[in-house]
């Protein structure tokens, strides 16, 4: 009897958690791994995987994913230090044999992150109790520590703790705690650069996250050969993931000239830049409602769009306003229903202005959309906002009826 091994992975879940699990399982599936889910909380998803993942690969397509782990041994409380110091001890260099000499070329640096219930002195009592241990078998060391429970991607790229050092994941679950290895983190830097570095950014047209357009994108299930279109492309923060993504098959759209122009100067400054292939790319000034005028029907494959979400009145909300701005998205999805393939799905984002929601759903049903549901609530949407905003993002997936 053949038995097929499996490896745990820990993904640590983004500022929206319920997104980010959707996001993992989503892309999982598109690339058919099985896998089981193990562990699920507002930080970690945990599953066990059929086969070994590529970690990196993986990361740079999860926009919702901070960190991915390798989960290495399960422990439990009364075995938690011992189990810690033989984990940091296997990835420690070998001090150098040679009349005694200690490694000091090159010092080995380590730190916990720690995820759940967890008292942050113990584990930094656990770790300066190993660097003294490694230290005197003649490992030159370093244990690094922050102010919060788990070390930040920006801590553990600066501190070098993938390539040449460790970063030990700890996850507490009901009956013990898992112990991992970070084997990758998200580029950060990069998603800056594709925001604020771009030349031509708009904060009135252009305020959809790098991280968001890719968690969107991944939510759409389309295949890298597929047709993808954003019929409200701003600055064109959607078309530039798609293209990081591989998808080359890309339409963007948009009423607005200056957001038109905004968005060719930033493909091109996205072509350079990462030596990107734009042939296939069409950019086009066009009212949303005039979409299947240009676009032929049934020829696209998924739309991914933030439309225009309405004006962030500090006052209330007023009815008329609200109700044009239903009508737009009604409008939209007409034009949507003829420039899709069956099947096809829409992944968008519905304005809640200051807890108001459009109640549009039925009628997107009439149109001849159905909710492929992201989750368990009652919608089947997830909300991405931060307290206190005044307009939070409702993002739905919509399928084409056949």
């Amino acid at each position: 009897m053949i038995i097929q091994k499996t490896t745990k992975y820990a993904f640590i879940l983004g500022h929206v958690p319920d997104l980010s699990a959707v996001e993992i399982i989503r892309v999982l599936k598109g690339q058919n791994v099985e896998f089981d889910e193990i562990l699920l909380t507002k930080e970690v998803l945990m599953i066990e995987a059929s086969r070994e993942l590529d970690a990196l690969a993986l990361q740079e397509r999860l926009g919702g994913v901070i960190k991915i782990i390798k989960v290495l041994s399960k422990t439990s409380k009364e075995s938690l230090p011992e189990s810690i110091e033989e984990i940091v001890k296997a990835q420690s260099p070998v001090p150098s044999e040679v009349e005694g000499l200690k490694l000091k070329d090159k010092k080995f640096q380590f730190g916990f992150s720690l995820y759940g219930q967890a008292e942050v002195k113990e584990f930094q009592n656990i770790g300066l109790n190993i660097k003294r241990k490694l230290k005197e078998q003649g490992t030159s060391c370093r244990f690094v520590v922050a102010k919060e429970k788990s070390l930040s991607a920006v801590i553990v790229k600066k501190e070098h703790l993938i390539d040449s050092g460790l970063d030990l994941a700890v996850i507490q679950d009901a009956d013990g705690y898992y112990l991992g290895q970070t084997l990758a983190i998200q580029d950060w830097q990069s998603y800056s650069d594709r925001d604020y570095g771009r030349p031509s950014r708009d904060d009135k047209s252009g305020m959809l996250p790098p991280k968001l357009a890719q968690i969107m994108i991944n939510l759409a299930q389309a295949d890298l050969g597929a047709t993808i279109l954003d019929p409200f492309c701003g600055s064109g923060t959607i078309l530039q993931e798609a293209l990081m993504l591989g998808y080359h098959n890309i339409i963007g759209s948009d009423i607005s000239a200056k957001a038109i122009m905004n968005c060719r100067n930033n493909v091109n400054w996205l072509k350079t830049k990462y030596r990107l292939n734009i042939e296939q790319v069409k950019i086009y000034e066009l009212d949303v409602r005039n979409l299947a005028h240009k676009v032929n029907s049934g020829t696209v494959d998924a739309i991914v769009t933030e439309p225009y979400l309405g004006e962030q009145e500090k006052s209330k909300v007023k009815t008329q306003k609200f109700e044009e701005l239903e009508n737009l998205y009604l409008d939209s999805f007409r034009q949507f229903y003829k420039v899709l393939k069956s099947g096809g799905r829409v992944v968008i984002v519905l304005p809640v202005i200051q807890g108001q929601k459009m109640e549009i759903l039925s009628q997107l049903e009439k149109i001849g959309f159905s909710i492929n549901k992201l989750g368990h609530r009652e919608r089947g949407s997830i909300i991405y906002g931060r307290e206190g905003q005044r307009v939070e993002r409702e993002i739905f997936v919509f399928k084409k009826m056949i």
